[in-house]
């Protein structure tokens, strides 16, 4: 499936000295060959250790590896030292990660974090696939961003959340860059598509301004009158009849279930609708606004980043996901 030439040139990635930086002119050589370099630190010595992952449209893989002279011998490779089974330690109390996954084995009913796992996993494939690294104004501006998000303002608010995480500068870097290349690949992916998805499911971004309150069960405001909702709500939530929560509220209609967005986008501005049952009791909404959906910058991410939602869901369906805890039964599931 490859010629001596490609074979040559793909060694010579690997024995450069700069992996990543061939990679992209062996691509730029072999346009119709999927590439893939595969990093792996060394437990045993902390070594870096490369190889390539190269696919051509039969389906079969030539996977390459090249070991020079005097470095961390073939047996020695993926063997792990004792400590790396632990996931941490309190007062000398040793967690082994398989106690921590046991713990953690209720995921299985609720599965967020199981289906994040694996869409970390496909998007970490993508990124080495068509790995751009991102230039220092880049970094930058991502780590300006990163820490925005968190509140942390100040040099001083910086090193006390790194200290208080156990992260250092490099790996702070690290998550940083990270997180810009998903974004970066999110945008990608979805460069071509937003405008057709917009006219499409438009809609579904459409935004509501309103007032709200959820009653518990059997309560009911002292006023029907919108003009006196407010007044209604004051004294649900001193009588005990009103769960606590944000009153005022931005909602789209993706948000809500099919019956309450019908009502909500339908009415009038000062119209209440409800009551319409949660799982906390009977929700009651005064709608004050309601906004059609344009395509701005806050709409255009939304809508990137459910195109890459869609994206991420077909190579989740073709993909092989191998769980090594767990029953066999719900590792198969």
């Amino acid at each position: 499936m490859a010629d001596e030439r490609m074979l040559a040139e793909a060694l010579g990635v690997l024995s450069g000295g700069s992996p990543e930086r061939d990679l992209a002119a062996f691509r730029a050589e072999h346009p119709g060959v999927r590439v893939r370099l595969v990093r792996q630190r060394e437990e045993y010595d902390g070594s870096i250790q490369h190889a390539l992952l190269i696919k051509k449209g039969d389906g079969a893989t030539i996977s390459l590896s090249w070991c020079p002279e005097r470095e961390l011998p073939w047996p020695l490779r993926g063997v792990h030292r004792a400590g790396e089974h632990l996931l941490l330690r309190v007062n000398g109390v040793e967690t082994p990660v398989a106690r921590a996954v046991a713990c953690l084995d209720f995921i299985w009913d609720e599965s967020r974090l199981a289906d994040r796992l694996v869409t970390d996993s496909l998007v970490r494939e993508a990124m080495e696939e068509a790995w751009e690294p991102l230039t220092d104004a880049e970094l930058q501006e991502a780590m300006n961003a990163f820490r925005r998000a968190r509140g942390l303002l100040t040099g001083a608010e910086t090193r006390a959340w790194m200290e208080r995480n156990r992260i250092s500068h490099h790996e702070l870097e690290e998550l940083v860059s990270v997180e810009a290349s998903i974004a970066r690949l999110r945008s990608r992916i979805a460069a071509e598509s937003v405008e057709d998805w917009f006219a499409e499911h438009g809609r579904d971004l459409d935004v509501a301004r309103v007032a709200k309150v959820v009653l518990v069960p059997g309560a009911v405001l002292s006023s029907a009158d919108p003009a006196g909702f407010l007044e209604g709500v004051e004294r649900a939530f001193a009588d005990g009849a009103a769960v606590p929560g944000e009153v005022f509220a931005t909602l789209r209609r993706q948000e809500l279930g099919p019956e309450t967005a019908d009502a909500v986008f339908s009415a009038e501005p000062g119209t209440v609708v409800g009551p319409f049952p949660t799982e906390r009791g009977d929700l009651m909404i005064k709608v004050l606004a309601v906004e059609p959906a344009v395509l701005d910058d806050t709409v255009r991410d939304l809508a990137e980043r459910r195109i890459f939602a869609e994206w991420v869901e077909r190579r989740r369906s073709t993909a092989k996901v191998e769980w090594f805890w767990g029953t066999a039964e719900r590792t198969g599931a």
